[in-house]
């Protein structure tokens, strides 16, 4: 019995690294005649088939940052256990909590205005845009009417007062020129009435000109252009007492609309700087530090949920009709040196280009977690 297993032994071990030479990189190892010749002995001996595969997470997945950005901490390490939610890294969030700031203040703006379309126009407003009408048309009655006679004589004892205190300044212009050239006064003296004599001279002539348009009367162009802007400031009181149309309060909701989502963009940027685990597991790799800059194609960690593994195993078309699935098979762990109980979880229906082989995922339990991703596994059947 001895014997037997010590031949067994040679012959899973052979059989073993003939496998894994066809799965992966490393090279078929040559084993003595004899030793061949044993094992296929011992095989038809036990008539038992043995596959080797490496055990990987039932669930394995790499985290990456949604948004380029400085790593403003790292909250775990390779070998910790997380749990699904947990967070892993943060990201710093300055200008990401400005932008969401940002986005609410024109969310409110916006809400606002709608809320006012949809209740219509104020009273202010509306008394407003009345005041405004009411006087412009005041004003082109005014001026199509023309003056009243009494209006007439104001302007005219207007122009003669003017024309009074003109004709004084000019007087005192002359008396303070003779003096300064007496040297009885100083220049500053006058340049006083001489700055009087200017305004006198301009306040003259507007009141001239005020008679004269008065008696002239308004020019056709002129009263055209206050009867326009009458009908202006009446669509414009219209325009506020009928209040916002259907199409303006529909662009309203829409503005609200677009700012929402807006703000919900934000809000989904700022929310993803703290990156988190999807699962709960185990990190198997962490690749940054606090103050680094990290993107979108920067892989910061890895998380492997090792509570069920999976064997994986390549079948040949010869033994693959030996597979079912929900099988119950038995997997030997080299690393710990024991046995487990497998379940066929996954066959592949398609041979792989490259080996020929089938895929088949064998599921085993790791209750007391001492199996580890990248161990090897030996299927009996």
């Amino acid at each position: 019995m001895k014997k037997y297993k010590q031949r067994l032994a040679v012959w899973v071990g052979s059989v073993a690294m003939i496998c894994l030479a066809g799965c992966g990189s490393v090279q078929p190892v040559a084993l003595p005649t004899d030793t061949v010749q044993g094992a296929q002995a011992t095989a038809k001996e036990a008539g038992t088939h043995v596959f080797s595969g490496k055990m990987v997470g039932i669930e394995e997945v790499t985290i990456f940052p949604k948004t380029a950005g400085r790593v403003k901490a790292v909250l775990h390490d390779t070998g910790d256990r997380v749990e699904a939610g947990a967070p892993l890294v943060e990201m710093e969030t300055v200008e990401l909590a400005a932008s969401l700031s940002m986005a609410k203040a024109e969310l409110a703006m916006a809400q606002a205005k709608w809320e006012e379309a949809k209740k219509g126009p104020r009273t202010e407003d509306l008394q407003y845009a009345k005041a405004g009408w009411q006087q412009a048309a005041s004003k082109y009655e005014e001026v199509k009417n023309g003056k009243r006679p009494e209006e007439l004589s104001q302007l005219a004892a207007s122009e003669q007062s003017a024309k009074s205190v003109y004709e004084s300044a000019k007087a005192k212009y002359a008396r303070a020129k003779a003096l300064y050239e007496q040297g009885g006064l100083s220049s500053q003296g006058l340049d006083d009435a001489q700055t009087a004599l200017a305004q006198a001279e301009a306040q003259y002539v507007r009141a001239e000109e005020e008679v004269r348009l008065a008696k002239q009367g308004v020019t056709k162009p002129a009263l055209q252009s206050l009867a326009s802007n009458v009908d202006q400031m009446k669509a414009m009181y219209d325009k506020t007492k009928n209040g916002a149309t259907k199409e303006q309060i529909a662009q309203c909701e829409a503005s609200v609309q677009k700012a929402q989502a807006a703000v919900a963009n934000a809000q989904y940027q700022l929310d993803n700087a703290t990156l988190k685990s999807p699962i709960s597991g185990y990190i198997s790799t962490k690749n940054v530090q606090a103050g680094e800059m990290a993107n979108a194609n920067t892989a910061v960690m890895s998380v492997v949920n090792t509570d069920q593994l999976y064997v994986v195993i390549g079948v040949s078309e010869t033994d693959i009709a030996r597979f079912s699935p929900e099988q119950q098979v038995d997997v030997a762990i080299e690393a710990i040196g024991q046995h487990v109980q497998g379940k066929v979880a996954r066959i592949s229906p398609k041979a792989d280009p490259g080996t020929n082989m089938y895929t088949v995922k064998i599921v085993v339990s790791n209750a007391k977690g001492n199996l580890r991703s990248g161990m090897t596994g030996v299927v009996s059947l």
